[in-house]
């Protein structure tokens, strides 16, 4: 692990001397053609949460031409450390979530956006239970928590100011490592996915009326021994999602019928584990999981905590919602998050082990051209994109 860090250390400050202009905090840099073609590329922000400065970074993202200016705008002190960030469906606002320290309960801190982009807290609410992954539903009236440590997925109410109100909902859904939540795009169900030794993915019905959950029956879609599902992907129209296999290094996908029930359609692959897995050993690991607003692409990140293996693997979506491998795109020091910028040009990747953001053009055919770099100056893993045309 340290020569690793170390090597990647030196790697970074040499192409930060000979490669990379950095002036003031912004990397302006040309691209190859992306998949926008001749087409105007909408701009658009990001907003990510620091940890250890317990501050929410502000990155302004300007495509022009061949062009791309990422410039970090400014930052905002948060009243404690965050952790999970999920951005408002249909509002200008998110909610960051912040850890609790001793007996203080984690909090839900609103976060409302001026038209000069920067943002303000509308208001804090302590939450009943210990939070990971974020999500909202699709109406924005219900605010989702998963949590890693303590196997339990939970909803609460989101008030007309974007405040977070009751919980509603409570499910206990394993002993602990659930890992992520979110309701599939027609709001009437929802997966917890669990890793590692909980390998499972639990079903439940959504009422977006009321924020209620209840189990399906049966209850688990009982992924292959130690996948590991993680994180959640939908396609855009058609009644397929896909999850990212921490332990199996590769995606799943799966139907998703009337009734909300799983059927499995494909398990797709990328590399080889260099050994089984073995509890509380780190080695590779897959983390995110994207697909374009399009369906017609489909991003997988995976990390190596020991050697340089880090990469972005792209596939290509067909009608049925079978997937094929387009290309392997190497990037930085454990790529963590995964974002699609609103109009499908460029893939972003927050790359936790190298401090850095990375833009990475979307070419034509789904594979990735080289990246403009910006140092986040901490290990942020995750953030939220937010439009600025509506779309």
């Amino acid at each position: 692990m340290r020569i690793k860090r170390h090597r990647n250390a030196i790697m970074l400050r040499l192409s930060t001397i000979f490669l990379i202009i950095l002036v003031w905090s912004a990397v302006v840099l040309p691209l190859e053609p992306c998949a926008a073609g001749d087409e105007d590329v909408d701009p658009f922000d990001v907003y990510a949460v620091d940890g250890s400065g317990e501050q929410l970074l502000h990155i302004t993202v300007r495509p022009s031409g061949n062009q791309v200016r990422v410039v970090k705008e400014g930052v905002l002190a948060m009243p404690g450390k965050p952790r999970g960030i999920a951005r408002h469906p249909a509002k200008s606002s998110c909610i960051v979530t912040l850890l609790g320290k001793g007996a203080e309960s984690p909090r839900a801190v609103t976060l409302v956006r001026g038209s000069d982009g920067k943002l303000s807290i509308a208001g804090i609410t302590g939450l009943q239970d210990s939070t990971g992954y974020t999500s909202f539903d699709r109406t924005g009236g219900y605010f989702l928590t998963s949590s890693y440590h303590d196997g339990h997925c939970d909803v609460y109410q989101v008030k007309p100011d974007g405040v977070v109100g009751d919980r509603v909902s409570h499910q206990k859904v394993a002993e602990k490592y659930a890992h992520s939540v979110l309701t599939t795009p027609d709001n009437k169900f929802l997966y917890v996915p669990c890793v590692k030794e909980f390998n499972a993915i639990y079903q439940y019905s959504f009422d977006e009326k009321t924020g209620d959950v209840q189990p399906l029956e049966p209850f688990d879609a009982k992924p292959p021994h130690m996948f590991g599902p993680r994180h959640i992907a939908y396609h855009p129209d058609l009644p397929y999602v896909y999850f990212s296999n921490e332990q199996q290094l590769g995606v799943s996908a799966y139907h998703i019928a009337k009734d909300g029930q799983l059927a499995a359609l494909q398990h797709a692959t990328t590399i080889p584990r260099r050994s089984p897995y073995s509890a509380g050993v780190r080695g590779m690991h897959a983390s995110d999981i994207a697909v374009t607003h399009d369906g017609k692409f489909l991003f997988l990140a995976l990390r190596d905590f020991v050697a340089d293996e880090d990469s972005v693997f792209m596939f290509r979506v067909a009608e049925d919602g079978r997937l094929s491998l387009v290309s392997r795109k190497r990037v930085g020091d454990i790529p963590w998050c995964l974002r699609v910028s609103p109009s499908d040009s460029y893939l972003l990747v927050s790359e936790s082990g190298d401090e850095a953001l990375a833009v990475l053009p979307i070419q034509h055919d789904g594979s990735l051209g080289d990246a403009v770099r910006l140092e986040w100056g901490s290990a942020v893993r995750n953030m939220v994109i937010q439009p600025l045309s509506g779309k």
